[in-house]
């Protein structure tokens, strides 16, 4: 990069209408990515010019999924309508050029000249739009309030933006906007235009095709991490990788490669990255996502985390989110022998007796550890002729009201002693208040 070279500043500038769409996450991670991998500035600002939607909540989404995201910005963002008084003044230059004139209802419109208005789209290519295509668009409402094209060319030329990147549903306004720079003897930034994101029906992703905002796939129980990535596959790639850590999504990141046709929201593959990520980020790092979704949410008691921990690589080798999770370690979490159902009521009558031998043989227990515990119920199963069956299912529906799951030993060794036994004396009275014998 020369030295001559200004220092390229991208901008964010999303409007605040409720929670943080997709495609609006995308649209920053990719301004985002394109900052950090040239070294250049990620702006943002708020345009808050809708006053009935511009409501402190909605604004707060905005920054909440950039945070979630771990997309931090270099500057402080303002709010558009901070800046009325520029946009007005800018209004009165363009009328004072004679690029702009005031239409009979008092609406400040502009000149658009003749011939055609041309750009190299950092995506799209060469893109050219006849000028007798584009009407005398306004600039100022006949209240003076300022209209979104004068709002965003004064607060991107206020902003140093170089380059505005942003869904190909904005390329109708590129040319009015280039056409306002000119007119205001401003340098003409660099534009690339985002293809849409469909949803997997192939019409534009919306409400109805479930959870599409940020917020709402978070409390769907899906990691930053995951979003980030898949997001970040939605119309850009790096040969056939498909797992990327944000230090390798900038470092590979490349505008101009990124395609120019829609990219479908994919479900199956979404569900996919956030079961690598249950499986290989650390526990500490996925704990924070985890306590919302728990029972006692950040009232967990330090006991139900470790064992949460201690069972961690077993309860995400099968689950694609955290709700999932938390409903496959309901047993570690709550007390199951409060849900025992008739069915279980039978089993435990069944096995009464190898309840009974197995109490005795835990109780026994010094050290209590996985492999100890596995030692322990291989005993008992031959000692019962060799049927694991009689030994393994009342003692896992005893401890965990459940007919399946992880291995016995491990579970126990999560639980520890004194709630194992715990768990197993319920059982026996239980086993004894439904008619069997102690």
């Amino acid at each position: 990069m020369s030295g001559t070279a200004a220092p390229i500043v991208v901008r964010f500038p999303p409007s605040p209408t409720g929670k943080m769409h997709m495609g609006n996450a995308r649209t920053a991670l990719f301004n985002w990515l394109y900052a950090r991998h040239v070294g250049g500035t990620f702006a943002m600002r708020i345009e808050d010019t809708d006053a009935e939607r511009s409501t402190p909540d909605n604004i707060a989404f905005i920054y909440e999924a950039l945070q979630w995201l771990g997309l931090t910005y270099d500057d402080e963002p303002f709010l558009q309508t901070s800046r009325i008084d520029d946009h007005k003044q800018a209004a009165q230059k363009l009328l004072d050029a004679g690029h702009a004139f005031v239409d009979d209802e008092g609406v400040t419109r502009f000149k658009v000249p003749e011939g055609a208005t041309t750009w190299t789209d950092l995506v799209q290519g060469e893109i050219t739009i006849e000028n007798k295509q584009i009407e005398a668009f306004a600039l100022l409402r006949s209240n003076g309030t300022p209209t979104y094209h004068l709002g965003v060319v004064c607060d991107d030329i206020f902003q140093n933006v170089t380059h505005i990147i942003r869904g190909d549903d904005h390329i109708n306004n590129t040319p009015k906007q280039i056409l306002i720079y000119r007119a205001l003897g401003q340098t003409v930034p660099q534009f690339g235009h985002l293809p849409l994101i469909l949803g997997a029906d192939g019409e534009k992703l919306s409400k109805r095709h479930g959870a599409v905002s940020i917020q709402d796939l978070r409390d769907a129980g899906y990691l930053p991490q995951a979003i980030f990535n898949f997001m970040l596959r939605l119309g850009w790639g790096y040969k056939d990788q498909e797992i990327f850590t944000p230090e390798e999504a900038i470092s590979l990141f490349d505008i101009h490669a990124v395609s120019k046709g829609a990219s479908r929201f994919d479900t199956a593959k979404l569900n996919w990255l956030n079961a690598h990520y249950l499986k290989t980020l650390p526990f500490n790092v996925i704990k924070p996502h985890l306590v919302p979704f728990l029972p006692d949410g950040a009232q967990t008691h330090h006991a139900d985390l470790a064992r949460l921990e201690a069972m961690w690589t077993d309860l995400s080798a099968r689950a694609q989110t955290l709700v999932e999770i938390v409903d496959a370690a309901k047993f570690l979490i709550t007390d199951p022998t409060q849900d025992y159902t008739p069915d279980h009521t039978a089993i435990l009558l069944e096995g009464h007796d190898a309840l009974h031998t197995a109490y005795d043989a835990f109780s026994a227990v010094t050290q209590w550890n996985a492999d100890i515990l596995h030692a322990v119920i291989a005993k008992l199963v031959e000692n019962a002729g060799g049927s694991f069956k009689a030994v393994g299912r009342p003692l896992r529906v005893a401890v965990t009201a459940q007919l399946g799951g992880p291995d016995m030993s491990r579970i126990m060794a999560a639980l520890g002693q004194n709630e194992s036994l715990r768990r197993l004396k319920i059982a026996l009275h239980h086993v004894h208040n439904n008619g069997g014998h102690h």
